[in-house]
């Protein structure tokens, strides 16, 4: 705009030359229609947002004027240069501006080259052809009207070609921006033909001043955004204008200079600037490629979360060491009760905590970090599995309290199980034999607990054998029907009648031999079986406890469920089929789980439990006083019966609080109308104490062990003893 400004001071400065048929009314009509029509553009109700109209106005506006005042400069020089081609080459300056400031915006944040290096290439391209085709339909002449038609001709092409790489980037823009590119060429008609063929400039101005009415009518209803199109088809454009269009215009033009030589040192000059925005087109393009190619690269080794290398790089460093090492793969432990409360974004800022954390060490002791999984990294270092342990331990230690600066993650017990292999220089051909093996002593650090580590050896490896096995092994009883249940009565104090029975899953292997309960639901949970080992367990359980007549006699049977079978589609689905199979009454059914379902608040979890209790089944709460223990938020959950842990139990008569913790625990449920369940009860002890402070039912060794399904009818009618009710010190000394 202030390069249209200064053309139109430059007439006035210089003063008038060779005057010859000044004035030319229709291009000075056409830009008097052009400045009316800028003028009141931004009131008229055009589809585009109101500032890109106005912007567009203004830049139009000035086109318009400048085509005003060269219709009355025609044959009129300055300073030997042709007045109405420089005033006109002047009033397109404008728009220009506004189309590069587009281009300046159109491609952020990319390694791509700028869309100003595509306009570029184009422009030199079709101004070199333009100045070929002028050249040969004899529009040349003296120096100054040469000079002049020169200027307009790079000018008209700058803006032809800066429109077309705005439209391959954006394609929505293609009209508005062929409305540009036709008053540019218009432009040029008009200003070349003004005085040598008046009609053809008469046809110019008419095609500008209607592309500018089109561009108006055009431009889009959102205006002009960073991004348009998918990346992928956006390069693909721009590969195919940017390098196949020129190409073709240049071939053109090469084949007419073949056919038909002359000597045109300005033509010569164009082919110049052709091969210099060429050369700096590619440059700009290698320059993406490296960019792009050294981003996949760090992507492809790399962890984008915590920019740690990952398992390809991992897996890279285990190929053909120099050196021996040894491999430490951490796993972080109560990340997934992070993920499920507080959300994943959360766990993800734990995971970089932890990275940083690791980090912090290593850089300390040397080693490299990488991570190998959602909660798991790896670390490789100098040395032997002494060395290894000893790391292990001070990354569990720094991992343990980095969650801390984390919000919201305090709560929480955080920290992280380790495993230790050996990957020493030479370990065969399998590449990944040390991260089998540290996996391997992870997963017996597993068994041990949290912030555990293990050195890999040919035990840990017999272990992981054992517990493979039993996976294959209890595939197949939960397949066959090979996993028993056993049912422990649950009986009440006060009488000794049995009220209710708990199904207890049990499994004899034929190979095996006897698999204790803690073993082999620890490996259904580890191995994904535990949701298919639950509802067999229910399925069987309440199919023979009803033809032992346990529901006929009003008994009720309680069942454990875990998380992982309430979160899987249809639970409550399947308790639902059995409840109208058996025709059972809701109530009598008893469906056991941990605190750890409660914890979030709407969870998945929560809504199938109180779809459960919905249908009428009482809902327990096991192992109460363990763990996230809290009355919090039994308020807001249908929660039914509190089974006290075995270890309250014991403590009742080994620790001088117990019994008041017991008490507690008991005194508040009862005011909360929930039933109390005490686990564990071993010795008549332990039972006065439970009568002592009125809690109503027990279960343990005591009364009974679990005993199969053949023993149930003497169970139904078995009433266990009853001692009398005593004072607290008298229970005591029981």
């Amino acid at each position: 705009m202030a390069v249209t400004l200064a053309g139109l001071a430059l007439v006035a400065a210089f003063g008038v030359r060779e005057r010859d048929d000044a004035v030319d009314p229709v291009v000075f009509a056409g830009g008097l229609a052009v400045l009316t029509l800028s003028a009141i553009a931004p009131v008229l109700p055009l589809r585009a947002p109101r500032a890109l109209v106005r912007r567009y106005a203004l830049t139009g506006g000035l086109w318009g004027a400048a085509l005003a005042v060269s219709g009355t400069l025609v044959g009129t020089t300055v300073a030997g240069l042709h007045a109405t081609v420089l005033v006109m080459s002047a009033g397109l300056v404008g728009l220009l501006l506004l189309v590069l400031r587009q281009l300046r915006g159109a491609r952020a944040e990319s390694d791509d080259s700028p869309l100003i290096a595509d306009a570029l290439m184009l422009t030199s391209a079709l101004a070199t052809a333009g100045w070929d085709v002028l050249a040969r339909t004899g529009q040349t002449g003296p120096w100054g009207w040469n000079a002049a038609v020169v200027v307009l001709v790079a000018v008209a092409a700058a803006l032809v070609c800066g429109n077309t790489a705005l439209a391959v980037e954006h394609p929505y823009l293609l009209r508005p921006t062929m409305g540009v590119s036709a008053m540019a060429l218009g432009t040029v008609v008009a200003a070349v033909c003004v005085k040598s063929q008046p009609w053809v400039s008469h046809a110019g101005v008419a095609l500008a001043v209607g592309a500018f009415v089109w561009t108006l009518l055009t431009l889009p209803r959102r205006g002009l955004v960073q991004h348009g199109g998918e990346s992928a088809a956006r390069a693909v454009r721009r590969l195919e204008v940017a390098s196949f269009v020129p190409g073709a215009v240049l071939l053109l033009d090469i084949v007419l200079i073949v056919v038909s030589p002359r000597s045109d040192p300005i033509l010569f000059a164009f082919y110049s600037t052709v091969m210099l925005a060429f050369t700096y087109r590619y440059a700009g393009t290698a320059r993406a490629v490296q960019l792009t190619t050294e981003r996949l690269k760090f992507q492809a080794l790399h962890d984008a979360l915590t920019g740690l290398s990952n398992r390809v790089a991992l897996t890279s460093a285990l190929t053909r060491p120099d050196r021996d090492q040894a491999l430490v793969l951490l796993e972080l432990d109560g990340l997934d009760d992070v993920n499920d409360v507080l959300g994943v974004a959360v766990g993800d800022a734990v995971i970089l905590a932890a990275s940083q954390a690791t980090c912090a060490v290593l850089a300390e002791t040397g080693g490299r970090a990488f991570r190998t999984g959602g909660d798991e990294f790896a670390v490789l270092v100098d040395g032997d599995g002494i060395d290894a342990l000893r790391l292990a331990e001070r990354l569990i230690a720094a991992i343990s309290t980095a969650p801390a600066t984390v919000d919201g993650v305090e709560r929480f017990p955080l920290t992280a199980t380790a495993g230790v292999a050996a990957a020493p220089r030479e370990h065969g051909d399998d590449v990944m034999l040390p991260f089998v093996q540290a996996d391997i002593a992870l997963r017996d650090a597993r068994q041990t607990g949290e912030g555990s580590v293990s050195v890999f050896s040919g035990s840990v490896a017999a272990a992981h054998h054992r517990r493979s096995l039993l996976r294959e092994r209890l595939a197949e009883a939960i397949r066959d029907g090979g996993v028993d249940v056993h049912y422990q009565p649950v009986v009440d104090f006060l009488s000794g009648r049995v009220i209710k029975f708990e199904a207890l899953a049990r499994w004899n292997d034929p190979v095996l031999g006897r698999i204790s309960p803690v073993e082999f639901i620890a490996i259904a949970e580890e191995s994904n079986l535990v949701v298919a080992l639950g509802e067999s367990v229910l399925r069987r359980a309440v199919d023979w406890a009803h033809a032992a007549g346990v529901f006929d006699a009003g008994v009720g049977l309680a069942v454990n469920v875990s998380v992982v079978q309430l979160q899987s589609p249809g639970f409550a689905d399947i308790v639902r089929e059995i409840l109208d199979t058996y025709s059972l009454t809701p109530a009598l059914l008893t469906l056991e789980l941990t605190e750890s379902v409660f914890l979030d608040e709407e969870s998945l979890a929560e809504r199938v439990v109180k779809e459960l209790a919905g249908l009428g089944c009482s809902i327990a709460i096991d192992d109460f006083g363990t763990g996230y223990s809290a009355f919090g938020y039994l308020g807001r959950l249908p929660v039914h019966i509190l089974k006290i842990d075995r270890s309250l139990t014991q403590a009742m008569t080994d620790d001088v609080n117990g019994q008041s913790v017991v008490t507690c625990v008991v005194d508040l449920a009862n005011r909360l109308g929930l039933t109390v369940i005490v686990e564990g009860v071993e010795t008549e002890q332990q039972a006065a104490i439970c009568r002592f402070i009125s809690a109503p039912l027990g279960q343990g060794w005591l009364y009974s062990a679990a005993v199969p399904r053949t023993q149930l009818a003497a169970q139904l009618t078995h009433v266990y003893g009853v001692g009398e009710t005593v004072g607290l010190r008298d229970a005591r000394a029981v």
